[in-house]
């Protein structure tokens, strides 16, 4: 949600910039409108770095609208475009103009409420729940629990050596959510998966410490120990507590 605001305040300033032209300005057809946008080239040979570089600007607006929730239509949009490098008048009148631009932001802020609201709802029953998982589990034989809130319980001890904070290890792992649906393992990434300790979620930057090579632990972490209230991707919804199956396969030196 947050490029919202950044789309916000670029129509701000497409709306300032087309206050100043001439209010006279006639408005084009449909059928030059529909021409314009088939002037658009739709493939084009990028054999010189001024056509990568304007490649790869497309590619980086193109992906901050479509990660943003915002429609685009594509032809209207590079018509626009077009028309801006061109230094035309716009082909909508001032009024017509910032109304769209109002209309765009209370729908946009209607949005960001509606997600707010949902995320505070979706953050409060995971905490709840996961409070009570952790309470729960915390009972349970063979389970430890650290003074920053994890829980974990050794399922093989290992004999190896024991990484350091600065260490890069390599680790098999799966990753569940308390009512034991998946979101993610290291078989989704063809097996074993290489890692700085210092650069994943606290929850596991704290048990691969306290682990020795060939150890196999499961790992019971707090929202606080794992993505927090912002929780990630798909699954992972805000303050949600995880469970983690982690086998430190070898610590390949520090970085």
């Amino acid at each position: 949600m947050k490029f919202i605001y950044l789309v916000l305040a670029s129509v701000a300033v497409v709306t300032l910039s087309a206050c100043n032209e001439n209010e006279q300005a006639e408005k084009q057809t449909q059928e030059a409108q529909v021409e314009q946008a088939q002037e658009v080239v739709t493939d084009v040979a990028l054999d010189t770095q001024i056509k990568k570089f304007s490649y790869v600007v497309g590619i980086d607006m193109g992906s901050q609208f479509r990660t943003s929730e915002i429609d685009i239509d594509r032809e209207a949009f590079a018509m626009g475009m077009a028309d801006s490098l061109d230094n035309k008048r716009p082909r909508i009148a001032k009024e017509e103009l910032e109304g769209v631009v109002q209309n765009f932001h209370a729908a946009q802020q209607s949005k960001i409420k509606q997600y707010e609201e949902e995320q505070r709802t979706a953050s409060e029953k995971n905490i709840e729940e996961g409070a009570a998982f952790l309470a729960n589990n915390s009972t349970k034989e063979g389970v430890n629990i650290t003074e920053s809130g994890l829980q974990y319980k050794v399922i093989i001890a290992g004999t190896g050596v024991m990484p350091t904070s600065d260490s890069r290890v390599q680790v098999n792992y799966r990753g569940t959510l308390i009512d034991g649906r998946e979101f993610d393992a290291s078989t989704k990434h063809g097996g074993a998966v290489e890692l700085n300790i210092a650069e994943v979620i606290p929850g596991w930057t704290e048990a691969l410490q306290k682990m020795k090579e060939g150890a196999k632990w499961e790992l019971y972490l707090p929202s606080e120990l794992a993505y927090g209230p912002q929780g990630t991707g798909d699954m992972i919804g805000p303050s949600s507590t995880l469970i983690f199956e982690v086998e430190l396969l070898k610590v390949l030196g520090s970085e």
